[in-house]
């Protein structure tokens, strides 16, 4: 049975005539374990398709922007370093609002009248002042007492460059320190009423309650001491009240 020699057989005989010389090849073939004359369809390789090949060809947003990122070139920021002022910038001045502010009259003074039957005095003080003795729990004047308070009070209306501390004292008996106080404040605002009704400004009158003396205090213990203080000079550093520099 003739079969035709195909691709395989061909290759041996090349492959024998490729030998060098001196060596011989014995080439044996079954032509039964050939295969048949048909031909063998050879497989193709696969051609990717148009959209695989799009999609590999255009590289990923993220990866592209990475990649310009990274190749883009430095430097389109700043370069120089701003100057820097050698002083701070001046503070700034709110004005105030300008809003409607009501105001009131001050309270006019109380009206002192001297009482008949009350028991208080006047004298002076060794370092310059006047001190006033009162009744126990009470702060009633007689009319002594308001005459010499008054006078005082016109002489030290023109010191405008004085201020005035009303150091007022009571005591009751008992360990109450309330009442003391309150009949120590009774007698400091009598006081100031005159004053203010002799002419001195409210602003220069100072008075103090101090209620019960203390024990070692050898003074009388129902008094009211008036001395005067010298105002301090201006600071050159105060500030203005309206908080302008």
């Amino acid at each position: 049975m003739y079969r035709p020699i195909l691709t395989s057989l061909s290759v041996a005989a090349v492959l024998a005539c490729l030998q060098p010389s001196g060596a011989h090849a014995q080439v044996t073939s079954n032509l039964d374990d050939l295969p048949s004359g048909k031909p063998t369809a050879v497989a193709k390789p696969a051609v990717p398709s148009q959209t695989t090949h799009r999609a590999a060809a255009t590289p990923s947003p993220s990866r592209s922007t990475a990649t310009h990122s990274a190749s883009a070139p430095i430097g389109t920021g700043k370069t120089t370093v701003p100057a820097v002022p050698t002083a701070p910038p001046p503070p700034v001045v709110l004005p105030p609002p300008f809003v409607p502010i009501q105001t009131h009259a001050p309270a006019p003074p109380v009206d002192i009248k001297a009482v008949a039957d009350a028991k208080s005095s006047t004298t002076a003080l060794p370092e310059g002042g006047l001190r006033v003795i009162f009744a126990p729990s009470s702060s009633d004047l007689t009319d002594e007492s308001l005459k010499a308070l008054t006078a005082y009070g016109a002489s030290l209306k023109d010191q405008p460059e004085k201020r005035i501390i009303l150091t007022a004292y009571a005591t009751v008996p008992g360990d109450d320190i309330s009442m003391p106080r309150r009949i120590s404040l009774a007698r400091a605002l009598a006081v100031r009423s005159i004053f203010i009704n002799a002419g001195v400004a409210t602003t220069r009158l100072y008075p103090r309650a101090m209620g019960r003396p203390d024990k070692s205090d050898a003074n009388p213990a129902d008094r009211l001491d008036i001395v005067t203080e010298q105002n301090p000079p201006p600071s050159d550093s105060a500030t203005p009240a309206n908080g302008t520099p």
